[in-house]
């Protein structure tokens, strides 16, 4: 018993389609699931970290180098002023224009030398009278487009600051080295002290190793300084060709992710506050994660509580499910194999499964309770068909004795008893139909016309038959005798009582594809309670020894039950001291 105890679970254990495999399959796949999104969600976290660090990182390197770089500027704007107050300045700015010549130009340049000559990275300072006259000083040679600045837009754009400085590159295009490096420009407009009309433009050009004297202070080649245009001016250029022309018109800092590029993950860049300069600053590839260590620790809790959570579901439902299906299961088997249905005694949890087998156990009482019931009908049948059995003689002993007998008789000139065993032998010779169970409808009624002609030789003229046949119903199949018992209840338990002649009519007819049977006699009648006494359905019927049973009403209306497998297949109508009407109802298809 063990060992197929042992063999059933192991069949269990290793189909496809048990609840323990599918559970574990759906465990397995939570887990597995859980563990994609938690090494997506890991990496996310690491991925938003290193740029929120590299964002940081980037965002310290571009405002310390757009400060430094204003820082750088704004000294130079405020030099710028003390340009303006120089006295060798100004007596030329006021000098009539055919008073300017060599020596007041020497005198200037000298002059505005030594105000810058601690002033590192300035390349040139330019000072133009409106009159064309101009002041240059300075290495190297320049190109001055005189055309360009006599433009009002060129003009505006230092107009606008009335007295301010405003930077550009290249002299706003005006001024440039005629061996192409650019240089940054400070512009101002030069107004007379006491009449305050503007006698000149200053700029001062200054070279882009001061750029590149501040990046050195800060990330090396990971930096540079561009223009509007991208054009580098300091740092790498690596990095500066990374430059991307919304750089130019955004606001603020602005971050790009660099794809396609090994060594570079993001570019920032950062305009300089009111001048044509733009910061780039590229992270590098390599910058270390820096997921804070609170996250790591919650993280790897999570997924800790996570796993220690299937395994807890795990256990509950081998335990609670699985474990108490397979006892089940075993108790089945045990039914089984014992060849009888048996409750199932098993302990099962406080849940659906107790209900489940609450369920089977009424399930099985009913199904005890059907058996009993069918055995029991079908004991009834058996003790009908040995009744039968018993009755019947052994029909050549019995046809040859009757035959003898009517001879005897016509020797006897006793025409009236050679008549009655006439019909007595046609009686039984219909009776016993070669032991069928299923005569034709015709036949059925012949036996009911010999009956019926061997009663009114018993009982002489105290009943008249008739019959009211269609020809469509002769030839259908009926159970033996079904009718005569009905006819032997009209005349014993009917017209006999009532002491006057009275009628029995035998009809039968096709309807809805059933054949109906009717027997009707003017007997004494039925109460209703008799009538519900007969039709009554008992679970248990009674023996054949009870009245009516065996051959007579009752029993008759339980044979013809069985037969059809339904029970509504008899109708009674009858009032007392009227009639009795008794309707049978045959379905024609397979019986079921």
């Amino acid at each position: 018993m063990g060992e197929k105890k042992k063999e059933r679970n192991h069949k269990f254990f290793i189909s496809n389609n048990t609840l323990t495999v599918k559970a574990w399959y759906v465990i397995g796949g939570a887990l597995l699931v859980f563990t994609v999104v938690f090494a997506i969600a890991f990496l996310v976290m690491t991925e938003r970290s290193r740029r929120d660090y590299e964002i940081r990182e980037s965002e310290t390197v571009l405002n310390s180098m757009s400060g430094n770089i204003t820082a750088n500027l704004q000294s130079y704007k405020d030099i710028t002023r003390l340009v303006m107050l120089n006295n060798q300045v100004v007596r030329f700015l006021r000098a009539k224009s055919d008073e300017v010549d060599a020596g007041l130009k020497n005198d200037t340049k000298f002059g505005i030398n030594d105000i810058f000559v601690a002033s590192d990275y300035v390349d040139s300072v330019f000072i133009f009278r409106d009159d064309k006259h101009y002041v240059t000083t300075g290495k190297g040679v320049y190109y001055i487009d005189y055309n360009l600045m006599g433009d009002s837009f060129w003009q505006a754009v230092i107009q606008v600051k009335e007295g301010g400085t405003v930077i550009f590159m290249n002299g706003n295009k005006a001024v440039y080295r005629a061996n192409g490096d650019p240089i940054i420009t400070i512009g101002r407009a030069i107004y007379d002290i006491h009449s305050q009309e503007r006698v000149g433009i200053l700029l001062v050009n200054i070279s882009t190793g001061m750029l590149q004297s501040t990046i050195q202070g800060q990330v090396g080649s990971d930096v540079c300084v561009v223009t509007e245009e991208g054009k580098l001016l300091a740092g790498s250029e690596e990095v500066a060709s990374l430059y991307s022309d919304d750089f130019a018109n955004a606001e603020g800092m602005v971050h790009r992710a660099v794809r396609g590029d090994k060594n570079v993950r993001m570019i920032s860049a950062l305009r300089v506050p009111d001048t044509p300069l733009i910061v780039l600053c590229a992270s590098n590839a390599s910058s270390p994660e820096t997921i804070p260590m609170e996250t790591m620790i919650a993280m790897l809790l999570l997924f800790v509580t996570f796993l220690a959570s299937i395994s807890v579901a795990a256990v509950f439902i081998t335990k609670n499910i699985t474990h108490p299906i397979y006892e089940l299961s075993e108790e089945i088997e045990k039914t089984k194999e014992a060849g009888w249905l048996k409750k199932i005694d098993a302990e099962m949890p406080d849940n659906e499964l107790s209900m489940l087998k609450e369920s089977y156990n009424s399930m099985i009482d009913y199904l005890n309770e059907m058996f009993t019931r069918l055995l029991d009908k079908e004991k009834v049948i058996q003790k009908a068909e040995m009744r039968v059995l018993h009755e019947q003689i052994k029909p050549h002993f019995l046809y040859n004795s009757l035959e003898t007998i009517s001879y005897m008789a016509l020797e006897a000139k006793a025409p009236n008893v050679h008549s009655a065993l006439e019909t007595l032998g046609s009686f039984y010779r219909n009776f016993l139909s070669k032991g069928d169970r299923e005569i034709p409808l015709e036949r059925e009624i012949n036996i009911v016309k010999d009956y019926l002609s061997l009663q009114k030789l018993r009982y002489g003229d105290i009943l008249n038959d008739e019959y009211d046949i269609s020809e469509e119903t002769k030839e259908c199949q009926i159970p033996k005798l079904i009718l005569q018992p009905l006819v032997e209840n009209s005349i014993y338990h009917g017209i006999r009582l009532t002491g006057e002649k009275g009628i029995i009519k035998v009809s039968s007819w096709l309807e809805d594809n059933k054949l109906h049977i009717t027997v009707w006699d003017t007997g004494i009648g039925m109460t209703q309670d008799t009538i519900e006494s007969v039709l009554k359905i008992d679970d248990h019927p009674a023996s054949l020894d009870d009245n009516l049973s065996g051959f007579g009403l009752k029993g008759t209306i339980e044979r013809i039950r069985y037969y059809c497998g339904r029970d509504d297949v008899v109708k009674i109508k009858s009032e007392l001291g009227e009639y009795t009407q008794i309707e049978l109802i045959l379905p024609l298809e397979e019986k079921g």
